[in-house]
């Protein structure tokens, strides 16, 4: 029997590299996402306490300028919570997209893996049938032999 042969195995590698590379990179970002988002959860808390703080204050009738002090803090929290808003939205475009190749690349090398898989049949086909030839033929000579 031949040994078979894909002659596009070096596509197929190639597109199972480029496959294996956007998994890796898919899962960086999704760590990425994971970080900011536990880093905005973690800002929002620190507001709701800064904010319950502030309230304390105002209760216990604290001085103006310490309200005011507490008061630019939760401002300036805000913002930054804000901005890790946007970043987070940033990332998530950035994580579609990853995840937009991956499937792309899966695709890809799953095109490549049914023609190998069909082109293996097909040889495998074909060395059946020369296998089943020389059988045949083999069988042929022999009742040749017998008749003579």
């Amino acid at each position: 029997m031949s040994k078979f042969v894909f002659n596009l195995d070096p596509l197929y590698d190639y597109r199972q590299r480029t496959e294996e590379l956007s998994q890796k990179e898919f899962a960086e970002v999704n760590l990425k996402l994971q970080a900011e988002e536990k880093r905005l959860a973690e800002m929002n808390e620190l507001y709701r306490n800064s904010a319950s703080e502030m309230d304390g204050l105002k209760e216990r009738g604290a001085p103006v300028r310490d309200i005011e002090m507490h008061h630019l803090y939760l401002e300036g929290l805000g913002r930054h919570i804000k901005a890790q808003e946007a970043a987070i939205g940033q990332i998530k475009k950035l994580l579609e997209k990853k995840r937009a190749e991956l499937i792309d690349a899966s695709r890809n090398r799953k095109v490549l893996e049914i023609m190998k898989e069909k082109s293996l049949n097909a040889h495998n086909l074909k060395e059946n049938k020369r296998e089943q030839k020389e059988a045949d033929d083999l069988t042929s000579a022999r009742v040749r032999e017998k008749r003579k």
